[in-house]
């Protein structure tokens, strides 16, 4: 990569940061959107084996994944003021993110044609993400609160399984990695835990509170790694083995994704404004969609 995709990658995975801690967006998406996703499964599943490519990848990843991170610490409190105080035009942008990206995706591959066995992943991707939209709303969201009241081995045990199976849907497209720690139980607990981390670092050092926030935090990255590393290879396998099915999958999981987060519509100022922020989200998806090719070579 030059430095120009490496500034690329890099804004890429700050929007993916930020859309895997918004309930209902997916990380996956973002990645599918912004044309990296096939670069992404590729990286994933093989840096670890691949010794000829193994620092393309690691590269690619470092720089894609410092983006997240950043953008997490950085942006988190923006992107909540704006669901605050803007959520219908901020959601609006999200959908025309996704809804340009589905032109890419039918252009990713050479032969899209369509087949029964495309049409039955494609019904299948669409019904999973409705499903578990439907399962969301009927839960209603996670009990318990956010407070961590001196967990145990088996808390931390249950904090890891949540972590990988969250990051198994981090990278699906179309599935939201939090509302999947929402059905879980675990998501408002983890906010808990990164709320004022740093403030209590500073203020009490390495106090119980502290320790235990690092406990539950470590606990669950060690999930995602091990979600990550499983799943990607899983899907890094399809799209080299199944590629027009497992996109018509993905296709699938995107239209599916546009149900699970459309918020509906209002006639007012923040309407108009939001069609607006749908305008602009479809234009940035179509333009950095198009941008194809390996990201990792």
């Amino acid at each position: 990569m030059n430095i120009k995709h490496e500034i690329r990658i890099f804004l890429i995975g700050a929007a993916m940061g930020v859309a895997n801690i918004i309930p209902g967006v997916s990380g996956g998406t973002i990645a599918v959107v912004f044309g990296i996703y096939e670069d992404l499964m590729e990286a994933l599943g093989n840096f670890l084996t691949n010794k000829d490519k193994r620092w393309q990848y690691v590269r690619f990843l470092i720089v894609l994944f410092t983006g997240a991170l950043v953008s997490i610490i950085s942006l988190a409190r923006v992107l909540s003021w704006c669901f605050e105080n803007y959520p219908l035009p901020t959601v609006y942008f999200f959908l025309g993110l996704i809804i340009g990206s589905i032109p890419v995706v039918i252009k990713s591959h050479p032969d899209m044609q369509i087949s029964i066995q495309r049409v039955v992943a494609f019904l299948a991707g669409l019904s999973a993400v409705i499903i578990l939209a439907l399962i969301q709303q009927g839960s209603g969201g996670e009990s318990g609160g956010a407070e961590i009241v001196s967990p145990d081995i088996s808390d931390y045990i249950y904090f890891i399984f949540s972590g990988a199976i969250a990051a198994s849907a981090m990278i699906i497209p179309g599935v939201s990695g939090s509302f999947i720690l929402i059905l879980l139980g675990v998501y408002w607990k983890v906010l808990g835990a990164l709320s004022g981390l740093t403030s209590t670092l500073f203020n009490d050092g390495f106090s119980a509170e502290m320790v235990t926030k690092i406990s539950v935090l470590g606990s669950l990255f060690i999930g995602v790694v091990v979600g990550i590393l499983v799943f990607s290879k899983i899907m890094s396998w399809a799209l080299k083995n199944h590629p027009a099915v497992t996109m018509y999958l993905i296709l699938g999981l995107i239209v599916g994704s546009l149900y699970q987060i459309f918020p509906g519509f209002e006639m007012s100022i923040q309407g108009i404004i939001s069609l607006l922020t749908l305008a602009i989200g479809i234009i940035i998806s179509l333009k950095f969609g198009v941008e194809k090719g390996s990201e990792v070579s």
